[in-house]
């Protein structure tokens, strides 16, 4: 028996992940600056960019593949169980992984 919403959801994950790693992998260009912009940060005197190592970026990509594989993993456990624990472990790793994916976009257009 097949589930069309955790089929829909199992898709949606594996193109928002491809999508995000293969996002940061283009755009981040190591030769434009040796250092990064890992965070930002706005305090009462102005606007304040912690710098890091492109290290801080890829690991946003390997974040969104961690979380994906995570999701899936346990959501494969828990559907015999419960489908709805399925469902939202699908649901909320999309919305992780998006919202990875626009940090880190954030953060490349910055450097």
């Amino acid at each position: 028996m097949h589930d069309r919403l955790i089929l829909l959801l199992l898709t949606t994950l594996a193109a928002l992940t491809a999508i995000g790693i293969l996002s940061v992998l283009i755009r981040f260009d190591i030769s434009k600056n040796p250092t990064t912009t890992a965070a930002y940060r706005q305090n009462l005197v102005g606007i304040y960019y912690q710098s890091g190592k492109p290290i801080d970026i890829y690991a946003m990509a390997i974040y969104m593949a961690f979380t994906a594989g995570a999701a899936v993993l346990l959501a494969y456990r828990t559907y015999a169980l419960r489908r709805h624990i399925a469902l939202f472990l699908l649901a909320s790793a999309n919305f992780l992984v998006l919202l990875a994916t626009i940090v880190a976009n954030a953060l490349i257009s910055i450097q």
